[in-house]
């Protein structure tokens, strides 16, 4: 039998958690939560009470959501502003990879959204997306043209997802794909702390010629919730920072992945130009 001190640790990781899939998901369901962690309603209830005291989220009868539509995506966006500089360094390298005349599909997130935000050399692009964003950051483009995808709309990450944003890939035919995630392993792969987007990613992936997937390297060897089914082989490039260590490029080319690192000090420099 755990101890105390055990007990109250894993009580406070499961509420971390399920405040992942509420951040991820903007809303979550205690049925959803009694399956995806084995515990009875009563254990639920009682650790989204202690979240709704705390403030992160608003119960509903049934489930919980992260306060009200509006506060929700703006305190949402302003906490998913980490490690900037990385993304924004992430962001101009991945960019070099995009070449007029692709049809490219990007991902909703925060790096996707600073690749978007470096395409500017680009005159002749399709961009196909699940991010409302992206949709507005280039839709004024000229020589630009987006395909958003329908489906389910997803407040705090301001994307689509569900079944209808899945079905959208079926056809499609994509040069490359920038593929974003929560956290990333060599040994378990892809994870994500809600799985509403799984299959829209998989999707995406069987949809593309060449993976990018981009992230920092604060994600590298962490482990969220759900796993992305998803073979190696389909992945191409690993995006990142220069935090990542010698040993993990090491370990992710190991597995036919290549590793391309965005130095980050060339971002810091130009902030004070």
């Amino acid at each position: 039998m755990k101890s105390k001190t055990e007990q109250l640790a894993d009580m406070q990781q499961r509420r971390e958690k399920i405040l992942e899939m509420i951040r991820e998901d903007g809303t979550v369901t205690v049925k959803a939560l009694t399956d995806t962690f084995g515990l009875t309603e009563a254990t639920i209830r009682t650790d989204l009470r202690m979240l709704q005291k705390e403030g992160h989220v608003q119960r509903y009868h049934g489930g919980a959501t992260l306060m009200t539509g509006k506060q929700n995506t703006g305190a949402l966006l302003l906490e998913r502003q980490t490690h900037l500089e990385e993304k924004e360094a992430i962001g101009r390298l991945a960019a070099q990879h995009v070449e007029n005349g692709d049809t490219v599909i990007f991902d909703s997130g925060t790096t996707t959204t600073a690749i978007a935000e470096a395409i500017g050399h680009i005159r002749r692009l399709s961009v196909i997306t699940t991010a409302v964003n992206i949709a507005l950051k280039l839709g004024g483009e000229p020589g630009i043209n987006i395909l958003l995808t329908g489906g389910t709309f997803k407040f705090p990450t301001l994307s689509t997802s569900g079944e209808k944003a899945a079905s959208f890939f079926e056809n499609v035919l994509a040069e490359k794909l920038f593929l974003a995630t929560a956290c990333i392993s060599p040994r378990l792969g892809l994870s994500f702390p809600s799985e509403t987007d799984i299959k829209v990613k998989m999707a995406m992936i069987n949809s593309a010629s060449t993976v990018y997937v981009v992230a920092d390297s604060s994600k590298i060897d962490k482990v969220s919730m759900f796993a992305l089914p998803c073979e190696w082989s389909k992945i191409h490039y690993l995006i990142t920072d220069s935090g990542i260590t010698s040993a993990q490029i090491t370990a992710f080319e190991a597995l036919g992945v290549q590793v391309l690192v965005a130095g980050v000090e060339e971002v810091k420099k130009r902030a004070f130009i």
